[in-house]
């Protein structure tokens, strides 16, 4: 199917009021000769700081559920699909990083503002309808990852108020206060606006880190006493495929937080830099809590820390690193539904009331489903694959395509049918990228059938508002609070686990 470029102007893209015409001039040629690329607009954040962004956006939420995924898959499956899901979306998040400066050099508008840089990147590859679907998947994945880190947040504050306070705190009321105090900090705009609050949710994720190997050491000793393991299966694995996925998926972010920063060719940089820490962190959580903990890990590591101090310490560093990254998350949904309602991008009334309206909506999920396990296999496994692992390598096969003939023929405006992008494209980078969007795909599709399976099957608690009018919302924490190890989940440095130990059914 060709599609004419020019029929775009119709649309009207409202990243910038210039539009697309065959002869405008190369955004990096004047009448006057050759420019900079280094003149583009952009942002003020160099690599280092966006790294910051990335690492806040990334490390949280799919720290906690690593671990349980290798639990759930075993050491061999397990570093098998982290390798594999780390290695395609790399190379998917630095093709969204080439496909940007494609689109600064071919199309000058984008060297402007741009509220929806990965709308920009579907459409200029497949055309508005791909646009239109990029822009849904974006908008629920990004809030759908806001919701889980309302629950971790709301969730680590309610065990904080009771050790620390002495005061059992329902989650379900948490979800809200933890809401009211973020809510100020999602009016800023854009990441370059609020870098300070990467510095404290990339910290904050660094401190947890090292806490938890400190508490894990602890607990060896005792917990090593008696491991036990789940015999792997392949259904297994692929049932926990999706919160492996979820834990390298922040796509959405990367072409904004790009599109900030000063020199936007030094992103490839900032992705790299991020993609070896959050992996160091995913590698030796999961792999402590696979040989200390083993299956008596739950839905996240930190229950299983028996040192009460340091799980406390963990807590609230979590606790501070997700209400960060909510700010930091919102941001590429947030400037989406701006764009598509048409708000200036300065600050104002419309901009307030529309950001207030999502993030209650978003807040009502939250009471809602207050339980985020299941959501993290369900969210990663299907939309989260779909923005991470497939639809950069096929937009960047195609947009890559068009390139390459419109280096011959400046004037050219339709896309490239599937043949031209076949025979432009070598060889290896065609296959690579087939086996890549086949195996996402493929993975997809299996694991979001089990995550279905198993949400449905989950006795998961009722919405809070129902819980409300039933019986009241109150504490949960009737056996005590420290995921104990051991087949049994009654090993522990205490002499009694009784009062101590959250007993499970095995």
């Amino acid at each position: 199917m060709i599609v004419d470029h020019t029929k775009f102007s119709r649309f009207k893209d409202n990243n910038s009021p210039i539009m697309y015409s065959p002869d405008m001039v190369h955004p990096f040629e004047t009448d006057s000769g050759r420019k900079s690329k280094n003149e583009v607009h952009s942002g003020g954040m160099g690599w280092p700081k966006a790294s910051l962004f990335l690492i806040g956006h990334s490390a949280g939420a799919g720290m906690l559920a690593m671990p349980m995924a290798f639990s759930v898959m075993g050491v061999e499956i397990g570093t098998l699909l982290t390798i594999v899901c780390a290695g395609f979306s790399l190379n998917t998040g630095l093709q969204l990083g080439w496909m940007w400066l494609m689109l600064q050099e071919i199309w000058p508008e984008y060297r402007k503002l741009c509220q929806n840089p990965y709308g920009a990147i579907a459409l200029r590859s497949y055309g508005p309808i791909a646009r239109h679907a990029i822009e849904i998947m974006v908008c629920f994945s990004e809030l759908g990852y806001i919701v889980v880190l309302l629950l971790l947040a709301a969730k680590n504050a309610s065990v904080l108020f009771h050790f620390f306070l002495a005061m059992d705190i329902s989650q379900c009321y948490l979800i809200v206060i933890v809401a009211v105090l973020v809510w100020p900090l999602i009016m800023l705009r854009s990441p370059e606006n609020f870098w300070q609050i990467a510095w404290i949710s990339t910290a904050s994720s660094w401190a947890a880190v090292v806490l938890i190997v400190i508490g894990v050491i602890q607990d060896a000793p005792v917990c090593s006493k008696d491991v036990p393991h789940e015999p792997a299966s392949v259904f297994k694995a692929f049932m926990s495929y999706g919160s492996m996925v979820f834990a390298y998926a922040a796509h959405p972010s990367f072409p904004t937080c790009q599109h900030d920063m000063k020199h936007p060719s030094q992103f490839s940089y900032s992705l790299m830099l991020t993609w070896g820490i959050i992996s160091v962190y995913y590698m030796v959580v999961s792999y402590l809590g696979y040989f200390v903990y083993g299956s008596s890990i739950g839905d996240s590591i930190i229950s299983s820390i028996q040192n009460t101090t340091f799980q406390q310490l963990i807590n609230l560093m979590f606790a501070i690193h997700v209400a960060s990254t909510i700010v930091i998350a919102s941001s590429p949904a947030f400037q989406m539904f701006e764009r598509m309602a048409k708000i200036p991008t300065e600050f104002n009334l419309k901009r307030f009331f529309l950001r207030t309206l999502v993030f209650f909506l978003v807040t009502l999920t939250a009471l809602t489903f207050p339980h985020f396990g299941p959501m993290i296999n369900l969210l990663g496994a299907s939309v989260n694959s779909l923005i991470a692992m497939i639809l950069p390598s096929a937009f960047y096969l195609s947009l890559r395509a068009f390139r390459e003939k419109w280096k011959l023929n400046k004037k050219r405006t339709e896309l490239p049918s599937f043949k031209e992008i076949f025979q432009t494209t070598p060889k290896h980078i065609l296959i690579f990228n087939i086996v890549s969007m086949t195996f996402g795909l493929l993975a997809a599709i299996i694991s979001t059938i089990s995550a279905i399976r198993t949400f449905l099957d989950s006795s998961l608690p009722p919405p809070c508002y129902i819980q409300y009018f039933q019986s009241g919302l109150s504490f949960s924490a009737p056996n005590g609070t420290i995921g104990c190890c051991g087949t049994y989940r009654n090993l522990t440095s205490e002499l009694d686990p009784n009062g101590f130990c959250s007993f499970r059914n095995v």
